[in-house]
């Protein structure tokens, strides 16, 4: 799925309790401690396809939720880009 934002650019990070955040083109990223990746958080998904591929919400930085495409191997795609397992949590 298309972006539906012109949100562009990665934003300076921000500490929310233990938790350093920051905007990563609209889409909301954490990192615990302000160490290790960056992750993306995914709300919820839908039932797969037959192929095991799929769409699950992901939150945008300031609120909301964006469908993008998961596929079998549980890489979700952001900006065209696809992202494994230990970039994203749920």
């Amino acid at each position: 799925m298309a972006r539906k934002s012109s949100t562009s650019g990665i934003g300076a990070p921000v500490w929310q309790g233990n938790w350093q955040v920051r905007s990563f083109h609209g889409f909301h990223q954490a990192r615990e401690g302000g160490v290790g990746q960056w992750t993306f958080y995914v709300s919820s998904f839908s039932a797969p396809a037959r192929d095991g591929s799929g769409q699950c919400n992901v939150l945008q930085f300031g609120g909301g939720l964006e469908q993008v495409a998961i596929d079998s191997q549980d890489r979700i795609t952001i900006l065209g880009r696809k992202y494994g397992r230990s970039r994203w949590t749920h």
